[in-house]
C-alpha cells in the first residue's frame, strides 16, 4: 500500500486535485476587523448563527448601491 503511493509519486500518476471550478462561489478573503461591542451584540442577537454572512450581505448591498450612485 505505501509502496504503491511511492510509485505513484515517482511516476507522476498522482490524481489531479479537485478545486474551485466553474459554478463555484468565489473564495473569500480573511480579514481581522474590530467592531464596537454594541454592533456585534446587535448581530449576535438578531442573527446568532449567521452574523458573518449577514454582515457580508449588508456590506455587499451597500457597495453595490454606492457603485450605482457613482455611475449616475
Amino acid at each position: 500500500m505505501i509502496f504503491d503511493r511511492i510509485d505513484e509519486l515517482k511516476t507522476g500518476l498522482e490524481k489531479k486535485r479537485s478545486g474551485r471550478g466553474l459554478g463555484k462561489k468565489p473564495a473569500l478573503t480573511h480579514l481581522s476587523l474590530r467592531l464596537p461591542k454594541d454592533v456585534l451584540d446587535y448581530y449576535e442577537s438578531k442573527y446568532p448563527y449567521t452574523k458573518q454572512a449577514k454582515m457580508r450581505e449588508i456590506l455587499t448591498q451597500h457597495m453595490k448601491k454606492e457603485i450605482a450612485n457613482e455611475t449616475n
